[in-house]
């Protein structure tokens, strides 16, 4: 990621659209760089993620897109359930023990405040326990509807073989964040453009679809489907247009034929 050579996007050349704020570091690599990267074109990480590896853009298009997951009452077994909310009262009781241990270097309104919130602490853990002895008289969900659950979703084309075209889609590594939104590690997006290609003017799909609407010089601009025209080519040359102009010694040559030329001669 240092010695490779990373490309700025140029939204008057490039087929791009879309905007990709708010996601993690994204870096525009050359496909001719590609192969720096094959040795973990399969590493799966956390941090960094080869959006587009083996299949270089040849156009981009960058959308938010809610990604949550949710899991009703019966995709819960038993034993999932009793195991989160162990996991989340054992969470509770130790942040409730760092608290006290700081409460004693406390005063005034600070003081007052951290210990409603370790008030707050006791009574869920003891909310949650009642929950855990008596889990048949509940329902559960679990959900990350309401969490940081927006990512920045990349969708492209990449040439499939000399002719054809594909479209693939991936969402993009946010960064890690804490509970005030501050940003505790950076995640890394590499994006392989295909910089023969990203120009605005490129096939959009099959070249030879391509080059047979070139040859239309009309071309209706509205509407969902475009009306293309052209001139019609010349007719070919009828052949009885092309025979030698008549001579005598051609009527000769007729006079000299033994069948009929129309159906009652």
């Amino acid at each position: 990621m240092k010695v490779v050579n990373k490309i700025q996007p140029d939204r008057n050349a490039w087929d791009i659209e879309g905007e990709w704020n708010g996601t993690g570091v994204i870096y525009f690599v050359d496909a001719r760089d590609q192969s720096l990267f094959a040795d973990y074109a399969d590493f799966d990480c956390r941090t960094i993620k080869l959006v587009n590896y083996g299949r270089p853009a040849t156009r981009l298009t960058f959308f938010k897109k809610h990604k949550y997951i949710l899991l009703k009452n019966n995709d819960l077994s038993r034993e999932e359930k009793e195991q989160r909310i162990s996991n989340y009262i054992n969470e509770l009781t130790v942040k409730q023990a760092i608290k006290l241990d700081k409460i004693e270097k406390l005063s005034g309104a600070a003081l007052s405040d951290e210990k409603g919130q370790i008030g707050m602490m006791e009574q869920e853990v003891k909310t949650w326990q009642e929950v855990l002895r008596n889990l048949d008289q509940y329902d559960f969900a679990v959900s990350n509807y309401r969490r940081d659950y927006h990512y920045v979703t990349l969708n492209y084309k990449y040439r499939t073989s000399e002719q054809e075209y594909a479209n693939a889609q991936e969402h993009l590594l946010n960064p890690q964040r804490d509970g005030q939104g501050v940003i505790t590690q950076q995640r890394y997006n590499l994006i392989f453009v295909d910089t023969r290609e990203i120009s605005r003017e490129h096939p959009h799909q099959h070249k030879e679809i391509e080059n047979f609407l070139n040859n239309f010089n009309l071309v209706t601009q509205t509407g969902k489907q475009q009306l293309y025209a052209r001139p019609k080519p010349p007719e070919p040359i009828d052949e009885e247009l092309a025979k030698k102009p008549d001579t005598p010694e051609s009527k000769q040559e007729e006079s000299k034929q033994d069948f009929p030329k129309t159906l009652f001669d």
